[in-house]
């Protein structure tokens, strides 16, 4: 992102920088203090700026925390997952079981951002705000779904696996709920937590060797 800004005009920079801001500082307060009680106005406090500024940059707090959510996923790098350098890392392994560590380590990073704001989704499930989170799990389920077809060409699933059952597996078990559970709520470290995600899907989704 730095080299991003890098080639932006002075002016624009500024208001990149200011926009980044108020995100971060909306992110700690979602976290801290819930969605509903956190204002617009302590937003604009924490980021130090005018509350009309966090309106010109997000019209809605449900368009503010959506900005949040993309910021969860994809950090302060612009480029979708898929093409960050320890997925393509990843993949360039010859075979599953060595490719598996390397992925759930890069959702490691992901996770450690967006589990801290799984409540703050609980508490508008029922709301207009809450299809955002919805939607970035569709999406995500879709992503295993690809994930799973990629890995399998490097090691065949073990029978009677199917590819949709490594999916799901693969979905629940590197979600965010996984990852707060074991991490933030029983105080795994985050190392502890991708090799027991990655032994357990390599242990329970791919074939042994030589067979």
């Amino acid at each position: 992102m730095d080299a991003v800004k890098g080639r932006m005009p002075p002016r624009q920079a500024k208001a990149h920088a200011t926009r980044a801001r108020i995100v971060r500082q909306a992110y700690e307060l979602f976290c801290e203090l819930g969605y509903r009680a956190t204002t617009m106005e302590l937003i604009a406090e924490r980021a130090g700026v005018a509350v009309q500024t966090v309106y010109f940059a997000f019209r809605t707090k449900d368009e503010l925390l959506r900005a949040v959510h993309e910021w969860t996923v994809l950090g302060d790098d612009p480029t979708p997952p898929q093409l960050q350098d320890w997925h393509v890392a990843a993949m360039a392994e010859p075979d599953a079981r060595s490719a598996m560590p390397k992925i759930v380590a890069g959702i490691a990073t992901i996770q450690a951002r967006t589990a801290p704001m799984v409540p703050v989704f609980n508490a508008v499930s029922h709301d207009a705000a809450g299809a955002i989170y919805q939607q970035s799990e569709d999406m995500r389920r879709r992503d295993m779904a690809e994930l799973v077809e990629a890995l399998a060409k490097k090691t065949p699933l073990r029978k009677p696996v199917t590819r949709r059952r490594a999916a799901d597996l693969i979905f629940v078990l590197t979600g965010p709920m996984s990852y707060r559970s074991f991490v933030i709520d029983s105080g795994w470290k985050p190392r502890d937590w991708v090799r027991w995600v990655s032994g357990t899907l390599c242990h329970d989704l791919f074939a042994d060797p030589g067979a």
